[in-house]
């Protein structure tokens, strides 16, 4: 538990200085976190004998992370306007993959699921994330990536030791055998809290910090009742990501993704409820029109 608590202090810290900073210093972070993700799914999937491309899914995240930057860098958005940058990518990551494996000339079915499947999950969710700090205002990109990264954390930490203390009623048994109905409701009603408290701050620091001072009225972003359902579903997104990759773990015989980081495992176990947690992020702030 003191690797655990140890290591997860430590994270917290590197991400917290990722928004701080954000522009490249955060796209390295975030690459780096994808290329080590889709990795440890590669690793998995080859320990049941798949055998996928897994250099196309390297090139599908560089391609990512240069598009969105690309983007950042117009000062019109006219060369994306009909497709996103992340999912430009993404087409073009997804043919090569389909061109490399059919020119095999093999009925390879397996090692293009195992090659596909790891470039929408993790891979474009991750790249969701990355748009986050370029939204139209620092405050509203710096309180979109806190919301990303930490609502996530703030649920399982809730879920964890209200879990191991007052659960009694199993949540997926065959899936993750010591998540409980409590500490999911737990860390869902903490995490509703929690994403309101960040906004509830955030308003008021704007008129202060110059690093995140905005040009944009309060008055314009959502109220803190819209914050509250975002904590509640991203919550809920977050707990069916650790399922997700747990139903992996399950399908590939393994207990973690990897050993990296002591008490959680590999980078794709750290980030597995994070990256569902940022795709309701992306989709609030997108529609917010922030």
């Amino acid at each position: 538990m003191v690797k655990r608590v140890v290591t997860a202090i430590l994270l917290i810290l590197v991400m917290g200085l990722g928004i701080w900073l954000q522009g490249w210093p955060l796209r390295i972070i975030l690459l780096v976190s994808m290329l080590m993700s889709l990795s440890e799914m590669y690793r998995a999937f080859r320990k049941i004998g798949y055998d996928p491309v897994r250099w196309a899914g390297y090139v599908y995240c560089v391609l990512a992370v240069l598009a969105q930057a690309f983007y950042a860098s117009l000062e019109t958005k006219n060369l994306f306007r009909s497709i996103s940058p992340a999912m430009f990518a993404l087409v073009v990551g997804l043919l090569l993959a389909f061109t490399v494996i059919i020119l095999k000339g093999k009925v390879a079915f397996d090692s293009m699921v195992a090659t596909v499947f790891p470039m929408l999950y993790p891979g474009l969710f991750f790249s969701l994330i990355i748009t986050l700090q370029d939204l139209d205002t620092r405050l509203a990109s710096t309180l979109a990536l806190i919301l990303a990264f930490f609502i996530a954390s703030v649920n399982d930490t809730f879920a964890l030791f209200i879990g191991l203390k007052y659960g009694r009623h199993r949540l997926a048994p065959e899936i993750s055998p010591k998540k409980s109905w409590e500490g999911s409701i737990a860390g869902i009603v903490s995490s509703v809290v929690f994403a309101m408290l960040v906004p509830f701050v955030a308003y008021r620091l704007s008129f202060t910090v110059p690093a995140i001072a905005d040009d944009l009225a309060v008055s314009a972003y959502p109220p803190l009742w819209c914050f509250g359902i975002l904590g509640l579903v991203a919550a809920a997104l977050s707990q069916i990501g650790d399922l997700v990759a747990s139903l992996v773990k399950r399908h590939c015989g393994i207990k973690d993704f990897g050993t990296i980081f002591p008490g959680h495992g590999g980078m794709l176990d750290r980030m597995d409820g994070i990256l569902f947690c940022g795709v309701a992020c992306y989709v609030f702030f997108k529609l917010s029109g922030l």
